[in-house]
């Protein structure tokens, strides 16, 4: 790695830029466009990164693939970028992300609250503990999840009562993810306190922040169709260890396991480490992974949240209903 880009990465450190006034972001602003400069590019390991980085995005509510498309496509200086945040967000909401994350780096290195909702049962907690994931039924209500569908079917044309309408193509969804995260209602439902709450106990605490995150429309297969999702994996970065971090996503219509249902491998996170040791890659392990076929498929109701560490191998699975399957995925990063 270059030292130019070695002076990036350092400079990413918690302490490293000063909290005054508006200083904090427009220094950010200008480290983080020179490291996703396409001339500079290099992997990343810093830590430091890494989570700056997710609060900066959840804060200001952009997703992560439309940012580096833009920073590496498109972005020319600082002042770009910063117009380019705020038509997305609108001029008002702007200045508000702005204030607030200032405000965290004033507070970030001393976020050690440690008070937090308690919305789970022992019984779940048992249950978590023991599988590493958890559906909690009916989180969400019918009518938010009908308005997300709604948006999910406005941006891609379809109609749901014309399956001959569900196969189209659009450049914003990638396999079976969409790529759409400024909406309303898909607002309504990461910020849901009753979704906060439950994050706030498994990761027993309250300093946390609801990240940007996708949405998901796996349509059924037909004999022109085939599934375009992933199969068994893990969305882990290796190279920086493995963590305790919570996945998920909200069902937002009916999901039977023929429906595409998420498939995962229950309580792996109690033998990954060993499991990992027998293999020179992850790769190689995940591969075995596959064809032992452990997984089962967690089948859920509309409104429904399912959580999962990623620490378990998990997918979505073909869709062989009558019906597509829609979803919201949902995570917060500690802050």
């Amino acid at each position: 790695m270059s030292s130019n880009n070695n002076q990036i990465i350092n400079a990413f450190s918690l302490k490293s830029i000063q909290p005054k006034e508006n200083n904090a972001y427009c220094s950010f602003i200008s480290l983080y466009r020179a490291y996703h400069s396409p001339q500079k590019y290099q992997e990343n390991t810093n830590q430091d990164f890494f989570k700056i980085e997710k609060v900066f995005l959840s804060h200001f509510n952009i997703g992560i693939f439309e940012t580096y498309d833009f920073l590496y496509g498109y972005c020319h200086s600082d002042d770009e970028f910063k117009q380019w945040i705020t038509d997305k967000m609108g001029k008002k909401a702007y200045l508000e992300a702005v204030e607030k994350f200032n405000s965290w780096y004033v507070g970030m290195v001393d976020c050690s609250d440690q008070t937090f909702s308690k919305i789970l049962n022992a019984d779940q907690l048992e249950f978590w503990d023991k599988n590493g994931y958890l559906r909690i039924p009916g989180l969400v209500n019918e009518d938010d999840c009908n308005r997300v569908i709604g948006v999910i079917t406005e941006m891609l044309g379809l109609n749901l009562k014309q399956p001959s309408s569900w196969y189209g193509q659009h450049d914003l969804l990638q396999g079976i993810m969409l790529q759409l995260y400024q909406n309303e209602h898909i607002a309504k439902i990461k910020n849901s306190d009753s979704i906060r709450q439950v994050f706030e106990q498994l990761y027993q605490t309250d300093a946390i922040i609801a990240n940007t995150e996708k949405l998901g429309y796996n349509p059924p297969e037909t004999d022109s169709f085939n599934f375009r999702g992933s199969p068994l994996h893990w969305d882990i970065d290796f190279s920086t260890g493995i963590k305790y971090h919570i996945q998920g996503l909200v069902y937002l219509n009916d999901v039977p396991e023929e429906r595409g249902a998420l498939s995962l491998i229950p309580g792996f996170q109690h033998e990954i480490n060993s499991f990992l040791q027998m293999y020179a890659h992850p790769d190689h392990a995940i591969d075995v992974l596959r064809q032992q076929n452990r997984q089962i498929a967690v089948a859920g109701n509309k409104g429904d949240l399912i959580l999962w560490l990623e620490t378990l191998p998990h997918a979505a699975t073909a869709n062989r209903s009558n019906h597509p399957r829609f979803v919201q995925y949902i995570s917060f990063t500690k802050l």
